[in-house]
């Protein structure tokens, strides 16, 4: 839009030198050319400036334009017709260009001073330009506001001599006698956007700052024909935005034609011809003329039309790679700047077109009360006594703006009472029609993967390993090939869904993959009811919200449902709660409700989760390890020791105790499927005597006290992917450990490693050269030992916690670290660190804690392209400013924005 508003103002001002009449006089003239001439200075140097400063100078550019306007007015020369026209305005235009001679300076000043700073080291040159674009912003706004009174002194001097001379012109409104021009700039509001009216007649409340993003993008320099997707999921707003852009008054000045058609699911080539013809012509074509020469005809026909035009086509609610290909042959690349905008429900095609994505986004609290109150109360203030009731119904809505639009418009057609609405069930069948159709898109093994996730409650974060082994011991994930395993597959289905817009992802790890995930409360809804209804799990807190209903009804729902999502209050019932159906039971702890819980009854349980909320329920083991047909296990136990009758679940893949201090049987190593073993912490683990079959199933062992890695262990765990150790004794010997054969587990690739001893043990630390995240605790090694890593290229995550390496200086080399991503160290003695940004090209995250020490961060740091984010503890004032001025840095030279310095709180 800046680019817009500054291109526009020359072109003003040449057809105003290009007006035959008495009012271009010599002077006037010479003032005109002047100011010409300063507006292509602004044109030249905005790519200098970054969005928000942008912004600032395209406002400055529309209040000039729109007082250049009013000066050439009909209205304005008429009332000055008696008064010198010519020197009058040719005054008038002085001073307009001595405040715009003003932006002009400030402008090039910033201008000249960045090129000083990049060739020059003298600071004394420096010193009489501007080097802060922030600054240079502020002073350009300040002289818009002297444009805005310079209009408004215009304005009553005309109104002055219109009242001296009125026998010979009537007194009127003068704004009303201005010629309506493309930039819609009016008197009564000389930086008024062209946008402004035609905002007040769309649906864009909260869409704002995307609106600005896509136009900038739509209106810029480049001359490609460039694809722009909108992603997100149905019903965030994405057709909603591209018609706003589609409508907006400069789309429709900048392009030479514009096309709008909707792909849909089902699309057909005839059905988008007909569309996109009807668009462009403005004429209905009939849909179904779907002979191959009609349809190469129209083909033809729709590229000739675009051919040597700037175009503006929206394909809407396209849903498959296959669909664009068909198209995409359609629209030439006239070199003109011509733009095209797919909207999108899934990240694989939005990816496919384009790198450049827009993302949508949920409306925070404010914005979605504003729609909410727009589409009920039009412009009037919500009652209070309804402002209460109202916020909490919106807040249900999660930002989604289909459905606080259509929660809006229910309530709009009742009584606006309190108690009416408290009451009113909220009829969301648009939603689910929409939800409807990604739902269905699903091939059938993700269908039941979306709808498992029915089983944890609203808002709960789900962690992404936990859904994945649960997938797996579902059996719903199957190995396609050997060389990827059942929980590599169960990862892609967790990122097809998050890239279907189904789920949301709340946190990643650092290679980028999914570490925690909910469900928006309108698509958990939707998968409440859909699962319920296909069984595939019963989600029974949902179905029966009340006890008493519960306690009727669950013996019925027990026995015609495979799956199950109970509170624990629900299988105390010992009396109902029998089921020889239920396989699968997702238990949900109740606070402060904590008795021992049975399920005896349930003949032919696979799977008993209880969802960790540092509860101390727990079951009776001995009626647990009787169901020779678990596969998973995940709950608290009373006592720590696990008794030998473990060995009867042959079948189980996963056990997961939420204690600390566990006591496993020798027997543990007699469950060939096992393939995960997670406590807070595990005793010493015993080997039996004697020949014992390895677990070569085994990805999970973590936390193993005193583990001891010797050969024999390697043997038994062979296959370990993720393994976390833990040292407590005062006096710790590594060769007593055999920690050097932690090299001989080829396939691990995260490692953590506790030492609680006080003396530090001098150990180089052997790790395998597959490992990709490695964390230390305690005082391991000091910091001239990392040296070692210079082996460990794949190394992506290394955490130093709690003086893991303690000495007080620290110099990388290169190749050290080419491929970490993320680096914390958390309390350490550290006082100097050396390094160059080549010995760490890839790092995206540095967390530095507690270390009260260190006063400044490698000038170089700030030189790693790929660094998006410092965080500091807020103890360290000196350290946080050496983050600040790296970010400063990065901004004032390299024009980088996405850096982000956050404190982190004691």
């Amino acid at each position: 839009m800046a680019y817009e508003a500054v291109g526009r103002l020359p072109q003003t001002l040449l057809q105003i030198l290009q007006r035959h009449d008495d009012a271009i006089t010599p002077p006037v003239k010479q003032q005109i050319i002047s100011i010409h001439d300063k507006a292509l200075v602004l044109e030249l140097n905005l790519n200098h400036f970054h969005f928000a400063e942008q912004k600032t100078i395209g406002k400055a550019a529309i209040a000039t334009e729109g007082i250049i306007q009013y000066l050439f007015s009909a209205q304005y020369l008429s009332n000055c017709k008696s008064k010198d026209p010519s020197g009058r305005l040719s005054n008038h235009l002085g001073k307009l260009a001595k405040e715009l001679d003003s932006i002009v300076v400030y402008i090039v000043d910033y201008c000249n001073s960045v090129s000083l700073a990049v060739s020059s080291s003298s600071t004394s040159v420096l010193k009489s330009h501007i080097e802060d674009p922030m600054v240079t912003t502020e002073l350009i706004a300040m002289t818009t506001n002297r444009l805005r009174r310079l209009a408004e002194k215009f304005k009553s001097t005309a109104g002055e001599l219109a009242d001296e001379d009125s026998s010979d012109s009537p007194s009127t409104d003068f704004t009303s006698s201005i010629p309506e021009s493309p930039s819609k700039c009016y008197v009564a509001d000389f930086d008024e956007d062209p946008s402004d009216s035609y905002r007040r007649d769309h649906d864009v409340v909260g869409f704002d700052e995307d609106i600005l993003q896509m136009m900038d993008r739509i209106i810029d320099d480049s001359s490609y024909l460039q694809i722009l997707p909108i992603f997100g999921m149905g019903g965030i707003g994405k057709s909603t935005l591209a018609k706003a852009i589609y409508d907006h008054p400069l789309v429709k000045q900048h392009f030479d034609i514009r096309g709008w058609v909707t792909i849909s699911q089902d699309y057909s080539m005839p059905n988008i011809l007909s569309q996109l013809l009807a668009s462009l012509k403005g004429k209905v074509y009939p849909v179904g003329r779907d002979s191959f020469k009609v349809a190469e005809a129209e083909k033809l026909e729709i590229y000739k039309i675009l051919s040597g035009r700037r175009y503006l086509i929206v394909m809407d609610d396209i849903w498959s790679v296959e669909a664009w290909e068909c198209v995409r042959w359609l629209f030439p690349n006239n070199h003109n700047s011509s733009r095209i905008i797919l909207t999108t429900r899934l990240m694989d095609v939005a990816t496919y077109v384009s790198w450049n994505i827009h993302m949508m986004r949920f409306l925070d609290d404010e914005q979605s009360w504003r729609l909410f109150q727009r589409k009920v109360f039009s412009d009037q203030d919500c009652p209070h006594e309804l402002r209460s009731v109202g916020e909490k119904i919106v807040r249900g809505c999660g930002g989604l703006p289909l459905s606080i639009v259509t929660v809006a418009g229910i309530l709009s057609r009742i009584p606006r009472t309190p108690k009416l609405w408290q009451q009113t069930e909220v009829n969301d069948g648009q939603l689910v029609s929409i939800l409807s159709l990604s739902y269905n898109y699903l091939p059938p093994y993700l269908r039941k993967c979306f709808l498992y996730m029915a089983a944890f409650p609203q808002d709960y974060d789900i962690h992404a390993s936990e859904l994945i082994k649960l997938w797996v011991a579902e059996g719903f994930i199957k190995q396609q090939n050997a060389s990827k395993s059942e929980e590599m597959a169960a990862e892609e289905c967790l990122e097809e869904l998050i890239k279907q817009s189904l789920v949301l992802t709340t946190s990643r790890k650092s290679d980028g993959k999914t570490k925690s995930c909910k469900l928006h409360s309108m698509v958990r809804d939707f998968c409440v009811r859909q699962a319920g209804q296909e069984k595939v799990l019963l989600s029974v807190m949902d179905y029966f919200p009340n006890l008493i209903l519960r306690r009727h009804f669950l013996p019925q729902v027990l026995q015609n449902h495979h799956r199950v999502s109970v509170s624990w209050h629900d299988l105390h019932l010992k009396d109902s709660t029998h089921s020889s159906c239920t396989a699968s039971i997702i238990c949900i702890p109740q606070r402060g409700y904590r008795p021992k819980g049975s399920v005896q009854n349930f003949t032919s349980l696979r799977v008993l989760h209880v969802l960790r909320r540092n509860d101390h329920s727990y079951w009776e083991l001995g009626e647990v390890f009787k169901f020779i047909s678990l596969t998973y296990l995940a709950s608290y136990i009373p006592d720590s020791i696990i008794p030998p009758t473990i060995a009867k679940l042959q079948n189980l893949q996963t056990l997961i105790i939420y204690r600390s201090e566990v006591r496993l049987p020798l027997e543990i190593w007699s469950l060939r499927q096992l393939r995960h073993l997670i406590a807070f912490s595990f005793c010493p683990l015993l080997l039996p005597e004697g020949a014992m079959i390895s677990l070569d199933n085994l990805q999970t062992l973590s936390m193993a006290t005193n583990f001891v890695c010797s050969g024999r262990m390697v043997q038994m765990i062979p296959n370990i992917k993720k393994l976390g150790i833990c040292y407590p004794e005062t006096k710790f010997s590594a060769g007593y450990y055999y920690l050097q054969n932690l090299t001989r587990f080829r396939q691990l690739e995260k490692l953590k490693m506790e030492m609680h001893s006080s003396s530090a043990p001098r150990l180089t630390l052997a790790i395998p050269k597959r490992l990709k995240k490695l964390e230390l605790s305690g005082r391991w090694s000091p910091w001239r030992a990392m040296t070692y890593f210079h082996y460990f290229g794949n190394l992506q995550v290394l955490k130093l916690k709690n003086y893991a390496l303690s000495w007080e200086q620290w110099e990388t080399t290169e190749g050290q670290f080419i491929n970490l991503i993320r680096l914390l160290i958390d309390e350490s003695n550290l006082k100097c660190w050396r390094t160059k940004w080549t010995h760490f090209p890839r790092l995206q995250c540095l967390m530095l804690h507690r270390c009260p020490y260190l006063d400044e961060i490698p000038y170089d740091i700030g030189k790693i392209p790929s660094l998006q984010l410092i965080e500091i503890d807020d103890h360290n004032q000196s350290l946080l400013c050496s983050a600040k001025k790296i970010q400063e840095e990065q901004r004032g030279r390299w024009g980088k924005e996405d850096l982000k310095v956050i404190v982190k709180p004691s």
